[in-house]
């Protein structure tokens, strides 16, 4: 039976908050809407994952994707506020 990890577990978290940092500034978005959306991602991927290695290189590329998509008027990408309501935080 597969344990359940945290949203990003200690090993990881150093380098998921430099992707966080670098992913907010890529794609001009507040860092706590971009850490918020990692953390989303991370876990959805997590629950299905049976080896966790890559986790971080994969919910990187997935949130980019979410982030680099079609910006709404208000300069948030409507992806991201798309994801925000269809994905409430536990």
């Amino acid at each position: 039976m597969p344990s359940h990890p945290t949203p990003t577990p200690a090993h990881a978290s150093a380098v998921a908050q430099r992707d966080v940092e670098a992913l907010a500034r890529e794609a001009h978005v507040p860092l706590d809407t971009v850490a918020q959306l990692y953390a989303r991602e991370w876990a959805a991927l997590a629950a299905q994952a049976r080896i966790t290695t890559f986790l971080p290189i994969l919910t990187t590329r997935k949130v980019r994707t979410i982030l680099h998509q079609q910006p709404s008027p208000a300069g948030v990408p409507g992806a991201v506020k798309a994801h925000a309501f269809a994905s409430p935080t536990p």
